[in-house]
């Protein structure tokens, strides 16, 4: 695998920048609100196998930011703000 975020636990908690980094932290349950019955979000799609890999971003095919250039192009880790590292095209805007 290859890193897709980087920075403190409390900057990526407050402000997650990679979709998939943003996926991960909207499925963890929140005890503070009130009961649901409904779903936690998740992830849609499936892990690619570490033997074939998609070609460009590997989030591509679960991400709902994906573009042409992700499909074609890896990008590269990116420092955003000081400290907070991303490897995306479309980080989330905080």
């Amino acid at each position: 695998g290859k890193i897709v975020e980087n920075a403190t636990a409390k900057e990526i908690f407050k402000s997650p920048r990679h979709p998939y980094t943003y996926g991960l932290l909207q499925s963890i349950p929140k005890f503070t609100e009130k009961k649901t019955n409904e779903p936690l979000p998740a992830i849609e799609g499936m892990v690619p196998s570490p033997y074939h890999m998609p070609k460009g971003c590997r989030f591509n095919p679960r991400c709902p930011f994906a573009t042409e250039k992700c499909r074609e192009e890896e990008p590269e880790i990116l420092e955003l703000t000081p400290g907070h590292l991303v490897r995306c095209f479309h980080p989330i805007e905080s």
